[in-house]
């Protein structure tokens, strides 16, 4: 398996196991991968996962650390919805694990699980 689908296969399993944890904690979840309803477009961008949970509205976005790298200036959009969304933002490191990252220090090294 080339690189490229590999990263996308851990970028997919990702959304797939943050939209079930949502989904199981009773979030009504939209995910951007296969065998789940779409989420819509905000702005540019289509989130990789939207969810509700009675008013509180969430959007997650997974990142492959090539693309958080090389895609900043790219997904700096993405910090316009801090303030209307409950808004996680989880990179992917090459073993498949998962951090997340608070989309208002890109670019900064602090991470937590």
């Amino acid at each position: 398996m080339d690189k490229e689908k590999k990263s996308q296969n851990q970028h997919d399993k990702c959304v797939k196991t943050i939209a079930e944890e949502l989904q199981q904690d009773n979030w009504q979840v939209k995910a951007n991968v296969e065998g789940w309803e779409k989420p819509a477009a905000k702005g540019k961008i289509v989130p990789d996962v939207e969810a509700q949970k009675g008013c509180l509205r969430r959007i997650c976005e997974v990142l492959t650390e090539e693309d958080y790298a090389g895609g900043k200036t790219q997904y700096a959009e993405i910090k316009n919805y801090c303030d209307e969304y409950d808004f996680h933002m989880y990179i992917i490191d090459k073993d498949g694990n998962r951090k997340q990252i608070d989309p208002q220090t890109f670019g900064k090294t602090a991470t937590k699980k």
